[in-house]
């Protein structure tokens, strides 16, 4: 081997060996983490989320195969049955993936207290601890959802600032046509608060420049009282009463939601 030859080998193999130290080679160093790749896509939020109602448990959170996340092939779905936006912030949005790039977030009605107006206004709807439960939820609690869901929209930027942030909204629960006349005054009520949390998360969702999936047209005609409803009755001791079914979350959700994620 000439002189020139020997050189240019060891030029060579000094060259090989930088490239394999900066894993700039097939087969060698893993790339930086800096160039780790994001993770698709994390749902956040409470019950709705979780997918309680779609069929059996999968763990304490009441999360099903049928969630909407884990239909639309969520890397992870932090969501939990009663979360509040407050538990969103404390518990869930510390476990986002900083690259993570698209969050949705379902969560505001245990805020307002559907827990209350579900239980007081199915026991009795003509009772005054119903009316009371409405009115606290319209009146009281409603007011300060803006700022509660600003502030969770604000804590998922800081832990995830290239994510692509969605709010959901809620279906109607009822067909009220579908339902016996004695029924119908207290379900129009509880549509009407539901379509008053539905706007209010939307108008946050505006203000803040994230994107918000309403679910309302999708479930029309499929709520309890019609003939394929897709919510879920009440059964006492079911934490799946006035949830979707599996067909909600797919049927109703699903499509809302899936053009909104990157």
């Amino acid at each position: 081997m000439t002189r020139i030859a020997h050189k240019a080998t060891r030029f060579t193999r000094a060259v090989l060996s930088l490239l394999a130290a900066l894993g700039l080679m097939a087969g060698t160093a893993a790339l930086p983490a800096s160039a780790a790749p994001s993770t698709r896509y994390v749902a956040l939020g409470d019950s709705i989320a979780a997918g309680t109602g779609g069929g059996a448990f999968l763990n304490a959170c009441l999360q099903t195969a049928s969630s909407y996340p884990a239909l639309l092939g969520a890397s992870a779905n932090e969501a939990c049955f009663g979360a509040t936006t407050a538990d969103v912030v404390a518990t869930q949005v510390p476990g986002l993936p900083p690259t993570v790039r698209s969050v949705t977030i379902t969560v505001g009605a245990n805020d307002v207290g559907d827990v209350q107006v579900a239980v007081a206004c199915t026991t009795d709807p003509t009772s005054l601890a119903c009316q009371q439960a409405l009115y606290d939820a319209v009146f009281v609690l409603l007011p300060q959802l803006p700022a509660k869901v600003t502030a969770t929209i604000a804590a998922v930027r800081s832990r995830a600032p290239g994510a692509q942030i969605t709010l959901t909204g809620y279906p109607l629960l009822f067909t009220v046509s579908g339902l016996p006349a004695s029924e119908q005054p207290i379900a129009a009520e509880i549509n009407t608060a539901t379509a008053l949390l539905n706007s209010t998360i939307g108008g946050t969702a505006l203000v803040n420049s994230v994107h918000f999936a309403d679910v309302t047209s999708k479930f029309l005609g499929h709520g309890l009282g019609s003939s394929d409803p897709w919510i879920n009755p009440f059964t006492p001791g079911d934490p799946g009463s006035f949830h979707p079914t599996a067909t909600g979350y797919g049927e109703g959700y699903v499509p809302v939601v899936a053009p909104l994620l990157h």
